[in-house]
């Protein structure tokens, strides 16, 4: 092949030219969008991540020093981007380390330095990937903050230690596989007692009663509903009518009394606006409005923030800096007019009860951006959060929604003496405030009809009444875990989303009908750590190595006497479960009916590997095993699976079944009858028209295929995800 020839500005073998000053960073896109900003004089690399942590084959924590210094290694993978970093800074002028702001960019930062060993690099922070946000953070460097650096690494070594010790004792008094980490068991504790709570709720019937009532000279009509019964408030667990025998018997001790309208209200209410989104509310509000995960919307958002479109997405601060709230003050006036915009800008307490670390609440980084300019620009998933975030944060500096509040309550005195309030209110919005931009949520009450005063006398027309029971407490869904562990302190912004990923990833928890179910194994998992590890599960306590770390970052207080006071009780706890704590105990879920086919004793049910059986409680000695039937609380019968009745081949009845190869169902009279099915579904086979099945392949990937196997060898395809 013929060499190009060169041309009279260019050179054979030309080297390109380094630019002067570099800027290491950690993604890839942020790095793009970074070098598209800066221009020709600087160099923009990316570490891709973490590049040095713990190993993953052994602890990697020195415990025999008393100084628990972390054994970092190259992460696997990783070695070619160092030497490309370090080839980088070789030719470059000037260093600037710009990872993220919190903790971990930090410590990567720490990392990339030390690996060089140079110790004289300069350190930016910014908030934002914006022209101005960049040349502000080069004009102001620093160095390195050693105690952020420590109480990261105080973090991960915490959690190496936990994990690594506790997932030990697991292996050994469960089975082999399990692990526990610290901040995710306290989660899944909550998840598991949720469950708990439940299962013991025993519901209690009660009753509501309205009453419709027309005032005496036919002015006006209305329904009420009864709230109080001699001055005590009803309430559906403690003061209630619980009875259709008590419903009657009120219903005619005030058939024939007169209503009088005790008390008529009516003021002005103002409703404040809503803060900017943070970590928290963000995930919350895309899980509850889009059923995003947590960690679908942080992958999102990570997008959002590197290609420069909002601001940093892992932070519990409500705050806005200046400059961003005279932003949105002028696209309100702009869009919406003076009468939207309050005098002075709204300002938001921080709730979280741990914030720190970033210090702004995520935000667009251009107002002039609006969602519908984006369009063209997002996918379709980026634009629904940034409109979440961008309306938010318009919203929260906008003017108070107002609505009249209506209240009424109508005093009768019964025949038997008893004295009864029936109460009836509304509101009506009068502005709507901020609530232009965020909707009302929900639809207005109707307001009373008018010309009411105290005094008024009404006579009955109707007594309506429902028979209700009280409900047990709902399960926590990815929204109100969430706002639960920022609400008791435990774990950061950046954890909740690794949090529940690892609990599903581990199947300690499952998904019923967008609510968080603990699986057998996480309620063994919990029982265990309950009972030798309260320490560890303690949501006070959990919440306190928060603090403490935080302690760290300020240098109040030092890494190895935070780590050393963990460590040792740790291992004595450890200790006594060993000696202590015995398998059947925690994988024993109580007696059963069935009697063994062995000895005629009465079965235990425990839980094994692949779901709960019946074992003989004499076990070893006796090995009389059996199946169990599955839960089937999880399985969609109306829109997704078909429910298996009876067997085929023998008319037994089908019950659902578990194995390494996931759910199937089995015929009840195994071993005599061995019929097996896995999980039809309601889905014909395009080609045979028999049901389609839903099985599991060898290395443990689901796929759909054709029940008439092998007269009939159809798979469905299933689409690939488009990449970005």
């Amino acid at each position: 092949m013929a060499k190009k020839k060169a041309t009279k500005t260019e050179k054979p073998n030309a080297k390109k030219r380094q630019a002067p000053n570099l800027l290491i960073v950690e993604s890839p896109a942020k790095a793009k969008t970074i070098k598209k900003y800066l221009g020709k004089d600087y160099d923009v690399i990316a570490t891709v991540g973490h590049v040095i942590d713990l190993p993953k084959s052994k602890i990697g924590v020195n415990e025999e020093s008393g100084k628990f210094e972390p054994q970092w290694q190259t992460i696997k993978g990783k070695g070619a981007v160092l030497k490309r970093i370090k080839k980088a800074v070789v030719d470059a002028d000037k260093v600037y380390l710009a990872t993220d702001l919190d903790r971990e960019g930090e410590a990567i930062a720490w990392h990339v330095q030390s690996y060089l060993k140079k110790d004289d690099l300069d350190r930016i922070v910014f908030n934002e990937v914006t022209k101005h946000a960049l040349e502000k953070a080069i004009e102001t460097p620093r160095k390195i903050n050693a105690d952020l650096v420590d109480a990261q690494f105080a973090r991960r070594v915490l959690d190496r230690l936990v994990g690594y010790k506790v997932s030990e004792l697991l292996w050994k008094k469960i089975w082999y596989g399990l692990s526990a980490g610290r901040v995710q068991s306290v989660a899944l504790r909550l998840i598991v007692e949720r469950e708990e709570a439940r299962d013991a709720f025993t519901p209690e019937e009660y009753w509501v009663v309205k009453a419709g009532l027309t005032e005496t000279n036919g002015k006006y009509t209305l329904e009420t509903m009864l709230t109080k019964i001699d001055g005590k408030k009803l309430d559906s667990k403690k003061h209630k009518i619980g009875s259709e025998t008590e419903v009657r018997q009120l219903e005619e001790d005030v058939k024939d009394g007169t209503f009088i309208l005790s008390k008529f209200k009516t003021r002005k209410k103002h409703n404040r606006a809503f803060p900017p989104l943070t970590t928290s509310t963000m995930q919350q509000s895309a899980n509850t409005i889009y059923g995003y995960t947590a960690k679908r919307t942080m992958g999102v958002a990570q997008a959002l923030y590197q290609n420069g479109y909002i601001t940093y997405m892992r932070t519990d601060s409500v705050a806005l800096s200046d400059d961003a709230i005279k932003s949105i003050r002028q696209t309100i006036e702009d869009k919406y007019g003076n009468e939207y915009l309050p005098q002075k800008p709204n300002f938001f307490k921080n709730k979280s009860k741990n914030a720190q670390e970033a210090h702004e609440a995520i935000r667009p980084t251009d107002m002039k951006n609006s969602p519908g300019l984006m369009k063209d620009v997002l996918t379709a998933e980026e634009l629904k959060l940034y409109t979440l975030i961008y309306n938010r944060a318009l919203a929260s500096q906008m003017a108070d929604q107002e609505v009249e509040v209506v209240s009424a309550d109508f005093d009768v005195e019964g025949a038997s003496g008893s004295r009864y309030v029936f109460h009836a209110g509304g509101e009506q919005e009068i502005f709507d405030g901020f609530r232009k931009v965020l909707g009302t949520g929900r639809k207005d009450e109707n307001i009373l009809p008018s010309g009411m005063a105290e005094g008024d006398e009404a006579r009955l027309d109707e007594l309506k009444y429902e028979q209700k029971f009280t409900t047990p407490p709902a399960r926590f869904t990815e929204a109100s875990l969430v706002k639960e562990l920022e609400k008791l302190g435990i774990g950061r912004p950046s954890t909740y989303a690794s949090i529940i990923s690892t609990l599903f990833a581990r199947a300690y928890i499952e998904k019923v009908e967008k609510a968080l179910k603990p699986r057998d194994i996480g309620r063994v998992v919990i029982k265990l750590l309950k009972m030798s590890f309260s320490r560890l599960v303690d949501y006070e306590y959990t919440a306190g190595v928060e603090d403490s770390l935080d302690k760290i970052a300020q240098g109040k207080k030092q890494y190895a006497d935070f780590i050393g006071g963990e460590y040792t009780p740790l291992m004595q706890e450890i200790a006594e479960a060993e000696k202590d704590v015995k398998k059947e105990d925690l994988v024993t879920f109580g007696e059963s009916d069935e009697k063994c086919d062995k000895c005629g004793k009465k079965m235990v049910i425990k839980l094994g590997r692949y779901g709960k059986f019946l074992s003989c409680p004499d076990f070893p000695k006796c090995k009389g095993i059996k199946a169990l039937e599955e839960d089937t609380e999880s399985m969609d019968f109306e829109h997704h699976y078909l429910k298996q009745e009876k067997c085929p081949d023998c008319g037994g009845r089908m019950v659902l079944k578990n194995s390494k190869y996931g759910k199937f169902w089995g015929c009840e009279n195994y071993p005599d009858c061995k019929y097996t099915t896995g999980l039809l579904l309601q889905e014909k086979c395009p080609e045979c028209g028999k049901p389609l099945v839903e099985k599991k392949g060898r290395w443990g990937k689901t796929f759909i295929g054709c029940s008439g196997y092998p007269d009939c060898r159809y798979i469905k395809k299933t689409k690939k995800s488009k990449s970005k």
